[in-house]
């Protein structure tokens, strides 16, 4: 009975979240991009003059603002620090580019209580008392801060380091989450400032080394190559000093780091450089006793790996062992041997990824089709996968469908075809062959998966033929194919991907899907909240109040895609959206609806000029807007 408990009350909780995530970012964004008019009725902008449309978006603002300050007003009453300074750490980068001697002011309060409250936090490390939730906030504010001022970012993450307090422990690995975040911020600073960025990195390598310096040299290839050059030659002299046996992520950091200088076209801490392979972003250009030293240092650290441990930097060296053997030939014979009697005393599920994972990497097709013949049972249908994903990135759907049916069973089969399907959908939607399109999604098998289908078909053809009438009659179909209410996760999905269509075709109708869904969420709420009363939550609520920042991050993995669906171009009426969101009955939940409300208007960091279909379809914004 307890292990059947805790099962419901985990999908209870994540039906929660999934359900308020998808619902706000319907709410939020169905007018996040255009403007609605005061009264609620849908304006055409064809036949609005430039300077009626100014007058409809300065109204608009200001409606956005008053809501804005009421919101923040109240938030000040919520019981937990960290919800409290969620809100003025939205607020303040909303108010960055209107008052920023303001934005500053709550910046800095939010991050002062947040530390402050680490500080009187007492040893009991349960969910009541945990200073690991407080110390998380505060990061994500100063994140959000640096992505207005990195300085200032630098500044208050140093000066609101947390005492230690008698019998609370977090010196282990505190000192490293300092060194990152500061490495993170430089690395948001590289986007505007690289002279900064470099500066910053530099006096913060003193400190040691961590992940985010490799992704701030990735961004700083991008900008400014010569200043990478110099960081990655700093990088090297430090990580020389580190004791790299015992700092494991120093040890990452450094096989890393001389992936990046022997092998320049691929990046595993960034998604791949663009333009680095046709020359349009430079090298890393280091003098060869740089690069000799880098790698002697990783090979040496590599050969001191002990067989209790796991084997960490020898592991990642083995996809390097081609390019060493150029530079280093006496050492490689040693190296091999060391690997290969470190990968016996490894599972045999790690050491078939070991084994294959760069063949996954960098293999062509036809290698992965012959190495999955005979490979282990275990990584055989990934290598299928693998070779299905790179044909689908080529274009070649017809075969990867065909070695999916051919090569893989049960779910992963049904997922993979499902991916194919979608994508051969879009493909057709981009091209305008909507009669192909209409004739793939009949012959889906999921009755949610034809409904999300015919719905992203309506909207590309309401945004590219202006067919209304169409466009309805997709809708209309797609919405008979979702029971009402919805009775799973899947017609929540689908029911809000409908809801998300008929914002730009007929609004009225998505309000009319979505008010029901705030009863359901209610309801479900209400029952979470009773749950963690008692002991067999999962933790989404502290003090009788929801986590509001932790919950809808860990929200923001598993329903991104939704999230990045549903961002709508609809002009949505806003007094008729504040009352759909004014219907969350808790006020925690009630607020940041209308925070979102205010975030969608005046946010300066949604953009203003993207395609309306790409938007829809694929380019969206989170919860809070990430930096």
């Amino acid at each position: 009975m307890r292990r059947t408990g805790l099962l419901s009350s985990c999908i209870l909780s994540l039906c929660i979240l999934s359900l308020c995530v998808l619902v706000f970012a319907f709410l939020t964004s169905a007018f996040a991009q255009t403007v609605p008019p005061t009264q609620g009725s849908i304006a055409s902008p064809a036949k609005d003059s430039k300077e009626d449309q100014e007058k409809l978006q300065k109204a608009l603002e200001d409606k956005a603002l008053k809501l804005l300050e009421s919101t923040l007003a109240d938030a000040q009453m919520l019981k937990l620090v960290e919800n409290r300074a969620l809100f003025q750490s939205a607020a303040a980068d909303l108010l960055w580019t209107r008052d920023e001697k303001r934005a500053r002011s709550l910046f800095q309060d939010a991050v002062n209580s947040l530390t402050l409250a680490v500080n009187s936090s007492g040893p009991d490390r349960e969910r009541e008392n945990n200073p690991w939730i407080l110390m998380q906030s505060r990061f994500q504010t100063i994140q959000t801060i640096a992505g207005r001022d990195p300085q200032f970012a630098l500044e208050l993450l140093r000066s609101s380091r947390p005492e230690v307090s008698e019998g609370v422990d977090l010196r282990y690995g505190m000192r490293d989450q300092e060194l990152m975040q500061e490495q993170a911020i430089a690395a948001q600073a590289a986007e505007k400032d690289p002279k900064l960025a470099l500066k910053m990195a530099q006096e913060s390598l003193k400190k040691g080394v961590s992940y985010n310096l490799l992704r701030l040299l990735s961004r700083l290839q991008q900008k400014d190559s010569e200043a990478a050059t110099h960081l990655a030659g700093d990088m090297v002299k430090k990580i020389r000093t580190e004791d790299l046996i015992n700092d494991h992520e120093a040890a990452f950091a450094a096989v890393e780091l001389l992936r990046s200088i022997l092998q320049p076209t691929r990046n595993d801490f960034d998604a791949p450089i663009t333009g680095q392979a046709d020359g349009k972003v430079k090298g890393l250009v280091l003098d060869e006793d740089t690069i000799r030293d880098l790698a002697e240092t990783v090979v040496n650290v590599a050969l001191s790996t002990s067989n209790n441990s796991p084997g960490g930097a020898l592991i990642e060296i083995q996809s390097l062992l081609p390019d060493l053997e150029k530079r280093l030939p006496g050492r490689i014979p040693q190296l091999r041997q060391r690997l290969a009697e470190v990968i016996q005393t490894i599972d045999p599920n790690t050491r078939a990824w070991m084994q294959y994972g760069p063949l996954m990497r960098n293999g062509s097709t036809d290698v992965l089709l012959t190495a999955a013949v005979d490979a282990p049972p275990q990584m055989r249908s990934s290598l299928y996968m693998t070779a299905a994903g790179k044909l689908m990135q080529a274009g070649n759907v017809d075969r990867a469908r065909q070695i999916i049916k051919d090569n893989l069973s049960g779910a992963e089969r049904d997922q993979m075809l499902a991916q194919i399907d979608q994508l051969t959908i879009a493909n057709a939607i981009k091209q305008q062959k909507l009669d192909d399109a209409k004739e793939i999604i009949l012959r889906l098998s999921s009755r949610e998966a034809r409904a999300g289908a015919f719905a992203e078909l309506a909207a590309a053809i309401m945004m590219a033929q202006g067919d209304r009438k169409l466009a309805l009659e997709l809708l209309d179909e797609a919405r008979k194919l979702i029971n009402s209410p919805p009775a799973n996760q899947k017609q929540i999905d689908a029911l809000m991907q409908v809801a998300g269509a008929y914002a730009l075709v007929e609004p009225a109708r998505a309000f009319e899907l979505i008010n029901p869904l705030i009863v359901q969420a209610n309801e479900m709420i209400a029952a979470a909240a009773l749950l963690d009363k008692f002991g067999s939550g999962q933790g989404l609520f502290k003090r009788g109040e929801m986590l509001l920042q932790p919950s809808f991050s860990a929200a923001n993995g598993p329903y991104i895609q939704q999230l990045r669906k549903l961002t709508s171009l609809a002009r949505a009426d806003f007094d008729r959206t504040k009352m759909a969101v004014d219907g969350f009955q808790r006020d925690e939940i009630r607020l940041m609806g209308r925070l979102l409300i205010a975030q969608s208007v005046l946010s300066d960091r949604l953009g203003n000029d993207k395609n309306p279909n790409q938007v829809f379809f694929g380019i969206g914004t989170s919860i809070l807007v990430s930096h």
